[in-house]
């Protein structure tokens, strides 16, 4: 069975130069078999930095922290029994695969920790899960609330991907948004969104009368619905 965890929960972790971040739990199976975590280490828009990696430190138990660096060089973690094992590994476009190994046989708890290494500051989110296929999950960041006003031809919203996998957007084009009666409708939409990736959300709007106040939630491989979800504000002419 699958077990994903994404962080933060609730925004990217910012780490200036030189910063080290807090220590943060996460799961790893008591058997001994690989958890997965893929990282982001987000810049600006639709651009990675491609600067020094970070190093990840890993706490397991009363252990001391071990530092792991993105190069491929699995390490030992100390704690009980049998302690543990790491590695990490760089991948294109600010993209780091860790991979960590249970051998204590038992339910001893892991934390992770984060060192940002590059010249600029860097946002990071992070996928943890037993299977590595299931790391790859994006983040949908709205620019909420989109006003509108009646009979508007074009009303944008911002939609960035701040996640590790690509994002995809499954909302037909034309159709309403915020209920079948509702005088907003999405006009454009993008397929897809690669990690680090920008775009934009496009709408109409007919008549309205007096203020509304709605939501939609998308459809996305985003199941977050804290991420899916735009609060619209629709307005007379």
């Amino acid at each position: 069975m699958s077990v994903i965890q994404v962080f933060p929960s609730d925004k990217p972790l910012t780490l200036e130069p030189g910063e080290t971040g807090p220590l943060v739990d996460f799961k790893v199976p008591i058997e001994p078999m690989p958890m997965f975590l893929r990282f982001i280490a987000l810049w600006t828009d639709n651009t990675p930095l491609n600067g020094d990696p970070p190093t990840f430190g890993i706490k397991l138990g009363e252990g001391l922290i071990t530092t792991v660096a993105a190069d491929d060089t699995e390490v030992s973690v100390p704690g009980p029994k049998g302690g543990g094992e790491a590695t990490c590994r760089r991948l294109e476009n600010d993209l780091y695969l860790l991979k960590v190994v249970n051998r204590t046989e038992s339910s001893t708890t892991w934390k992770l920790r984060i060192k940002n290494r590059a010249s600029r500051t860097l946002r990071f989110v992070w996928v943890n899960s037993n299977v590595i296929d299931d790391t790859f999950q994006p983040w949908m960041a709205l620019d909420s609330p989109l006003s509108i006003i009646s009979r508007s031809s074009s009303g944008f919203v911002v939609v960035r991907n701040l996640g590790p996998g690509t994002l995809t957007i499954d909302d037909s084009p034309e159709t309403p948004v915020g209920g079948q009666d509702s005088p907003v409708v999405l006009v454009h939409r993008p397929a897809e969104i690669a990690p680090h990736g920008v775009d934009h959300l496009v709408f109409s709007c007919g008549d309205v009368l007096s203020r509304m106040n709605l939501q939609h939630a998308f459809r996305t491989n985003d199941d977050n619905a804290a991420h899916t979800t735009l609060r619209i504000v629709a307005d007379p002419f």
